[in-house]
């Protein structure tokens, strides 16, 4: 019992400096990670509330195909104004200190929704394809400058989330090595905790 309780207490004496070694590295990953995060939702915020504004002002004596192009914008820089004030919002309330294992979790759940994301641009891209596509076949006025309007609009507004979400994964995924560089001084054996310098 005197061992185990021993034990125990140079554990606890050990782990403290430990992390204290640690985060300075950890600090600076998660700083990094949670600027490139404010630096893209701010991008992503200009670029919707620019389309609004130009959308907003180009509508009014667009014609043809051209007002549906302007309308699918605004509809389309509506919703992305929205995800990106709900991103802002929550970048405020992240935790300033989190642990490597709350760290390398968000990280590459960071990764994998960019990925998804990209994934989406790409369906976005193709069905604005499709509906420049399928404005040929009409036969009313209205409905090829609608259907053309449109998918001018959703290429548009899927290249730019695609190179967006692409960028961003990239940013995000250069820091993988240091997260693993930093992962592979921890050691966990039966003796207890341990990290390497």
């Amino acid at each position: 019992m005197k061992k185990t309780f021993i034990g125990c207490l140079m554990l606890l004496a050990s782990i403290q400096p430990l992390y204290a070694q640690s985060t300075p590295l950890l600090t600076d990953i998660t700083e990094r990670q949670a600027q490139l995060q404010r630096t893209g939702t701010w991008t992503l915020a200009g670029w919707s509330l620019a389309n609004l504004a130009v959308s907003g002002i180009a509508i009014g004596n667009a014609k043809g195909s051209a007002r549906y192009f302007h309308e699918m914008n605004l509809y389309w820089n509506a919703v992305n104004v929205g995800i990106a004030g709900a991103g802002l919002l929550s970048l405020r309330k992240k935790s300033p200190s989190p642990t490597l294992s709350s760290a390398v979790k968000e990280h590459y759940t960071l990764q994998k929704t960019l990925l998804f994301n990209s994934g989406l641009d790409v369906a976005y891209i193709t069905s604005g394809f499709w509906l420049l596509d399928k404005s040929k076949s009409e036969t009313t006025v209205t409905r090829q400058n609608r259907f053309r309007g449109f998918g001018q609009a959703v290429v548009v507004q899927g290249g730019f989330l695609l190179l967006f979400d692409v960028t961003n994964y990239l940013l995000h995924r250069s820091d993988n090595a240091r997260l693993h560089q930093l992962m592979d001084k921890v050691t966990i054996s039966g003796n207890g905790v341990s990290l390497r310098f």
